[in-house]
């Protein structure tokens, strides 16, 4: 725990102490799912225009069945506003009714920091790596997070986006 009650109540008895720890103790866990999105087109000039191909569709398919097979109370789907994100959670969303989706752009793929060791594929400018990585990161402040105390129950969370931020998330 990052506050310390022994220091601020001192004298006072274990039992006392042992109740102020438990205030502060989270009672429920926050179980989150990283998903990326399912095989698009690559070749299309414009963002709207890489839609999710055939075996995309299939994969998103087959990745809402297995959700809805675990039997979990998804209480939301977070999601990236780029469209093959929005195309794959709208695939999986059919098979979790009731649960709400939230488009987001922080979750949008982007270059948090420069690879090690660097590819030839894609080399965004040195200005890209600044801006995407503030926005990564506060999608990684705003989401990523223990248990609120007050929550009383264990809660599932899916996020629907892109292997960049899915690194940068684990990594972090």
């Amino acid at each position: 725990s990052l506050v310390n009650l022994r220091k601020r109540h001192s004298g006072s008895g274990d039992e006392e102490l042992a109740s102020r720890i438990d205030n502060y103790k989270a009672k429920a866990t926050r179980h989150i799912f990283l998903i990326r999105h399912s095989q698009y087109h690559t070749d299309a000039p414009r963002e709207k225009d890489r839609t999710l191909t055939p075996l995309g569709r299939e994969q998103a398919e087959l990745t809402g069945l297995r959700l809805a097979s675990l039997g979990l109370k998804f209480n939301k789907i977070v999601h990236s506003s780029m469209t093959r994100a929005v195309e794959t959670t709208d695939i999986i969303s059919k098979h979790l009714p009731g649960v709400s989706t939230v488009s987001t752009d922080l979750l949008r793929e982007g270059a948090p920091i420069e690879p090690d060791p660097p590819v030839s594929h894609w080399k965004p400018e040195a200005v890209q790596y600044y801006e995407d990585g503030a926005r990564i990161e506060a999608a990684f402040r705003n989401y990523i997070h223990r248990a609120d105390v007050k929550q009383q129950e264990d809660s599932y969370e899916i996020f629907i986006c892109h292997a960049n931020v899915i690194r940068y998330i684990v990594c972090r």
